[in-house]
């Protein structure tokens, strides 16, 4: 029987108590939701490791704000639709200040921040 995966960076969790959160797993990764709203993803996998640590859905309009308000957030490319407006941004878990920023997100998604996140589209029902 295998155990089930432990949740990277659980430190957040205890930032985030002020909103009521759903975590799920999601293809090895954590996601974390308040209602439909997707707020942070938590990667810590062996594969692509350069992509281990802290994912952080937002729009293409503030990407640049986010980006200059916490500078080791990085964009990254490659991920969704290419005619999505979504955008995503990580945080490594190699930053030298990734705790500290880590927080701060957490902060930011307490005072709902509306730059952070995405609302999730509604599944239709299963047959």
């Amino acid at each position: 029987m295998k155990a089930d995966p432990e949740i990277p960076f659980d430190f957040i969790l205890d930032y985030l108590l002020r909103i009521e959160t759903i975590i799920k797993p999601f293809f090895g990764m954590f996601s974390i939701y308040a209602g439909q709203k997707l707020l942070l993803i938590l990667r810590d996998r062996k594969n692509e490791p350069e992509l281990n640590g802290i994912w952080v859905p937002t729009s293409k309009d503030s990407l640049e704000s986010l980006k200059t308000e916490l500078p080791a957030l990085r964009q990254i490319y490659g991920i969704g639709k290419a005619k999505s407006a979504a955008v995503w941004l990580l945080l490594p878990d190699t930053a030298a200040d990734f705790e500290r920023t880590a927080i701060t997100l957490c902060d930011l998604l307490v005072h709902r921040d509306p730059r952070i996140g995405r609302l999730s589209k509604p599944r239709a029902p299963r047959r």
